[in-house]
C-alpha cells in the first residue's frame, strides 16, 4: 500500500495524469449498446433485417431504455409481419420519449394495420399534436375515423390538416371522399374542381371527381373526367363500369355499349356473373 501511494504522488508530482483507476467497473461499456445499435442501422441500410433486429435487442438488453433501439426494433419487426412485436416496441419507444411524434405515429399506424381502430385514436392524436407538419397523421387519423364511420370527425381532421399543408393529395382525395359519404356532393366537387385545375395529371384526383359529379347526377360533366382518369392508368373495372353508365344515361348508346365491352374484357375472368350482366345490358341498349 505504501508504494501505491509512492507511485501515486511521483505522478502527480511530475504532473502527468494517473493511469490507475480505483473501484469496481460497471457490469456493461457505456458504449456497448450504441455500438450494437450502429451495427442494428448497417444492417438495417443493407437490408439484411434478421442481422438488424439481433443487434437492436443486443442494444436494449444492454440498455433498456434505449429508446432508438426500441423504434428501430418496431421498424423491423413491422417489416418482417410480426405487428404485435413492432407495437409492443413502438409502445415502448413511446412511452421512454413521450415528445417523440413517429413513435406514436407509429403505434396508431400499426393499430390500423391489426383492425384496432379505437385503440388508434389517441397515439394518432397525440402524432398530429407533437409534429403537425407530417401529413401522414392527418391522413391516419382521418382513416380511422372513416373505418369508425365517424365521418364528420374524419371531415374535421382532413380538413385540419389541408390547413397546414393545402397541397397534399392524399389529404384532398380523402376529404372528398368523407364529403360523398355524407351526401356533401356538391362540396366535394368543388373541392375537387378546384384542384384538378393546378394537378389535372393526378388519375385520384380526376377519378374522384369524376364519381363525385356522377352522385350529384351530372353525368355529362362526369364523362371527360372519366376518360382522363383510365387515360392516366386508372386500374380495375369501376372506372369503365361508371363511364358507361354515364353514357347510357346521356344517350351516347354506341359509346356506352363500347365501353360495357371494355368492361366486360377486364371483369370476365376474375367476374363471371358481373360480366353477364353487362352484356345483357349491352343487349337491351342494341334493342332500342
Amino acid at each position: 500500500m505504501k508504494a501505491l501511494r509512492t507511485l501515486l504522488l511521483a505522478s502527480l508530482l511530475a504532473g502527468a495524469p494517473a493511469a490507475l483507476v480505483l473501484g469496481t467497473p460497471q457490469a456493461v461499456s457505456t458504449d456497448e449498446a450504441d455500438d450494437h445499435y450502429r451495427r442494428a442501422l448497417a444492417h438495417k441500410r443493407a437490408g439484411r433485417n434478421e442481422e438488424a433486429l439481433a443487434e437492436a435487442r443486443a442494444a436494449i438488453r444492454a440498455r433498456p431504455r434505449h429508446a432508438a433501439a426500441h423504434f428501430t426494433a418496431g421498424s423491423l419487426w413491422r417489416q418482417m409481419g410480426n405487428l404485435e412485436g413492432a407495437l409492443a416496441c413502438f409502445r415502448q419507444s413511446a412511452r421512454l420519449q413521450p415528445n417523440h411524434a413517429p413513435s406514436h405515429g407509429m403505434v396508431g399506424a400499426v393499430l390500423i394495420r391489426l383492425n384496432r381502430y379505437e385503440e388508434a385514436i389517441e397515439p394518432l392524436r397525440r402524432a398530429a399534436e407533437l409534429e403537425p407538419e407530417d401529413p401522414n397523421h392527418w391522413a391516419n387519423l382521418g382513416a380511422v375515423y372513416r373505418r369508425l364511420q365517424r365521418n364528420e370527425e374524419a371531415i374535421e381532421t382532413y380538413e385540419a390538416g389541408l390547413r397546414r399543408h393545402p397541397d397534399d393529395m392524399g389529404l384532398l382525395n380523402n376529404l372528398a371522399v368523407a364529403l360523398r359519404r355524407e351526401r356533401r356532393n356538391e362540396e366535394a366537387v368543388a373541392l375537387l374542381e378546384e384542384a384538378v385545375a393546378s394537378h389535372a395529371d393526378s388519375e385520384e384526383l380526376q377519378f374522384n371527381l369524376a364519381v363525385a359529379l356522377r352522385a350529384s347526377e351530372r353525368c355529362d360533366e362526369a364523362i371527360p373526367h372519366y376518360t382522363r382518369a383510365i387515360e392516366l392508368g386508372r386500374q380495375g373495372p369501376g372506372a369503365l363500369f361508371d363511364l358507361a353508365i354515364c353514357y347510357e344515361q346521356v344517350g351516347q348508346t354506341e359509346l356506352a355499349i363500347e365501353t360495357y365491352e371494355r368492361y366486360i374484357t377486364v371483369v370476365q375472368s376474375r367476374d363471371a356473373a358481373a360480366a353477364q350482366r353487362a352484356r345483357d345490358t349491352i343487349e337491351r341498349l342494341r334493342r332500342r
